[in-house]
């Protein structure tokens, strides 16, 4: 389908953050807001360490899956030789460039993992026959191993794939591109294990008893899912630059919101899959996982998460032109944000705290603080290059994409 598109010629000049967009004050007061932040939420975990390290492994890995999101889009983008996604895919490249300050604050789970993991590493271990029979991998040497593997994966293929795809735009070598693709394929393997086992490990392992085998495929749902959410609100935000005015179109907006609108099913799907099997297996070390999570407080948030997680988007996003207006997109996007990390706290803190929900400050602090680094990262890249591949040759097809 063709239609008529504004004539833009991209250069690195024209091409990068203007000197006066506020994103280029985020870096210095995005890493003031965070450190503050932190050491607020530290000091307050003083006298609650136990909920402060949950409360923080929760906001840890809601940060962290965004990132790990935009690695594999960026991959996939390359594997499949999409034209589409060109426009918007260095904000993605970009979003997961801040996988190093994961690798960093994982420290903190390293410190609180006796808290965490209190059930295979506490004294009532040394009785438990089934944790006793998961010891010669729940051990802490290899856990931090594998923490760290995982990490390291993580953070070379976003390094990796960022680097390169910014040498292109100095060099103009498409050779670039097809190198990009290739590597595209064996990375996409070891990113599909690495991500499986670290869901495992960071947060079935919470509790040694429980266990699902579509678990790692929930999670990366989730990854992808929340990816596409945040990909929206920084387009959308930084669409007051005039360069993106005339690149990123409704249609790519369109297309965005049937990623947002897929990925939505497909986690209600694994998270469904993974429920009904469970169910209908009615095995006790399996069923008590859900049994905590459907009694007492926690009893609300497992029908929120049923509601908002998939029903109010699905219905909100079922219509074309739902994709297509960018207002109710973002106002979408917004609350899969709040239902991600909804997620993830049913799915953490039940294991430390049995009678219902907590929320309070901590959490905020740590949101904060997370957050506040995780922007300032963001920001910090994104002023260094071109906000688009300017010399990507599926470029043009991007620029003058429109959807059939």
């Amino acid at each position: 389908m063709s239609g008529s598109h504004t004539k833009v010629t991209l250069t690195k000049e024209n091409a990068r953050l203007p000197q006066e967009h506020f994103f280029s004050k985020l870096p210095l007061t995005g890493t003031a807001i965070g450190l503050t932040s932190l050491l607020i939420a530290f000091m307050l975990g003083r006298s609650n360490s136990t909920y402060f390290f949950f409360s923080f492994h929760v906001w840890w890995l809601f940060f962290l899956s965004i990132a790990i999101g935009a690695v594999f889009f960026v991959l996939i983008q390359f594997a499949t030789k999409a034209g589409w996604s060109v426009v918007v895919r260095r904000l993605a490249e970009n979003i997961s460039m801040t996988m190093p300050l994961f690798f960093v604050l994982l420290i903190v789970m390293v410190i609180g993992s006796h808290t965490l993991f209190h059930h295979w590493l506490g004294h009532e271990a040394l009785s438990d026959k089934i944790i006793q029979s998961k010891q010669w991998y729940l051990n802490i040497p290899f856990f931090y191993v594998r923490s760290v593997f995982y990490m390291i994966v993580f953070t070379w293929a976003a390094v990796y794939f960022s680097k390169y795809s910014a040498q292109q735009d100095e060099t103009g070598n498409h050779e670039i591109t097809y190198k990009l693709q290739n590597a595209s394929y064996p990375f996409l393997i070891v990113l599909g294990f690495s991500v499986t086992f670290a869901a495992f490990d960071w947060i079935m392992s919470l509790d040694p008893h429980w266990y699902s085998t579509i678990f790692g495929l929930y999670f990366f749902a989730s990854c992808y899912m929340v990816f596409f959410a945040v990909l929206i609100i920084a387009t959308r935000i930084m669409h007051n630059v005039q360069i993106l005015k005339d690149v990123i179109t409704v249609e790519h907006y369109h297309d965005m919101g049937k990623l947002l609108f897929g990925h939505t099913c497909f986690w209600a799907y694994a998270a469904f899959c993974q429920y009904l099997l469970i169910w209908y297996g009615n095995i006790p070390e399996e069923t008590a996982w859900y049994g905590i999570r459907e009694n007492h407080g926690w009893f609300y948030v497992f029908v929120l998460l049923c509601v908002g997680h998939f029903i109010v988007p699905f219905l909100f996003l079922m219509a074309r032109r739902a994709k297509r207006s960018r207002t109710l997109i973002l106002i979408v996007a917004a609350w899969m944000l709040f239902m991600h990390f909804l997620d993830l706290y049913w799915l953490i803190v039940p294991t430390g705290f049995e009678e219902g929900p907590q929320f309070g400050l901590i959490d905020i602090f740590c949101f904060l603080g997370i957050g506040g680094l995780f922007v300032a990262l963001f920001a910090a890249v994104t002023r260094r290059k071109a906000l688009v591949p300017i010399k990507d040759p599926r470029l043009p097809e991007s620029m003058t994409y429109e959807n059939v």
